[in-house]
């Protein structure tokens, strides 16, 4: 019986998160500045829904409206409602979402 009991457990395989090696830049312009493109600048644009993601604010948008903290990455918002329950999390995915927390990491530069 302990026999067949070990047999129906099953265990859920927990993987790392997908993140890019820190010594590989993450540059905003090409590599943070598309996820905005692919799916959030259609609300999050111009006199729309803040911040404006579009490609000619997001940055300004996203320092000054404070969605960024270098100093606790992982609390940023922008990180925080791409993840989890964040309300923007369903239009993200895990590996956008840390790209993003490794540019933040890694200063979040304006490059």
């Amino acid at each position: 019986m302990a026999l067949v009991s070990l047999w129906s457990c099953e265990y859920e395989k927990i993987e790392p998160p997908d993140l890019p090696p820190a010594t590989d830049p993450i540059h905003y312009s090409t590599d943070i500045q598309p996820i905005w493109n692919r799916g959030c600048d259609g609300c999050h644009g111009i006199g729309m829904t803040p911040p404006d993601l579009t490609s000619a604010n997001s940055y300004n948008a996203l320092m000054s409206g404070n969605y960024v903290n270098t100093a606790d990455p992982a609390s940023s918002v922008i990180y925080t409602e791409m993840t989890g329950s964040g309300g923007m999390a369903q239009y993200t995915n895990t590996s956008e979402a840390n790209l993003v927390l490794v540019w933040i990491q890694q200063g979040a530069k304006n490059n």
